[in-house]
């Protein structure tokens, strides 16, 4: 009777297990789906980041009576350098090599002004020589990197030996020409 009992039980226990995996059936009612909502993407404003070479937003224009290098050097002595007295010479790019930058060799220099407190004069030999090796004057040696018809790149170093841990500014210069006069486009920091 243990045994009928037990058969039972087993019985009813896999009637049990078999109702519950049988899939149950729920009556279908037909239901209508929502239609997908539309949202529509919002164009963003383009940004306003400028991306090369900012612009002067004052750009120097030569004047009637200046080279193109007086010209250089006028934007040198007004964006670059306060200090008076200081020499600039225009030189040739070191060992040519835009990353030597400009040679300060006395043979690879062309051309030098030296800028006093209230004049502004072309350098003799003598000048170079002992502004060269005075400390206390600032130096600038530039060379034209790059030039076509309308548009030269200027390379820039600024000597000023008295700041130890930076004894040097590199600078970029870009100048179009426009209407037979040349302008100032842009300057830029580089070291």
């Amino acid at each position: 009777m243990f045994a009928n009992k037990c058969i039972l039980l087993s019985l009813l226990i896999l009637v049990f297990i078999g109702i519950g995996c049988i899939p149950s059936v729920m009556p279908t009612l037909s239901t209508v789906q929502p239609e997908p909502t539309v949202t529509p993407i919002y164009q963003r404003p383009t940004s306003t980041v400028f991306i090369g070479i900012p612009l002067v937003s004052n750009p120097l224009i030569q004047s009637d009576n200046e080279s193109k290098e007086e010209f250089v050097v006028r934007i040198a002595a007004t964006k670059i350098i306060s200090k008076r007295p200081f020499l600039i010479a225009l030189s040739q790019i070191g060992k040519e090599n835009l990353s030597f930058g400009v040679s300060r060799d006395m043979k690879d220099i062309e051309k030098c002004w030296f800028y006093e407190v209230d004049s502004t004069r072309q350098c003799t030999s003598e000048d170079i020589q002992s502004n060269l090796e005075n400390q206390k004057v600032p130096r600038i040696f530039f060379a034209f990197a790059y030039s076509n018809s309308t548009q030269d790149l200027l390379v820039f170093d600024y000597y000023h030996p008295w700041v130890e841990q930076d004894m040097m500014d590199g600078y970029r210069l870009v100048i179009d020409l426009k209407d037979g006069k040349w302008i100032e486009k842009s300057i830029t920091s580089v070291y």
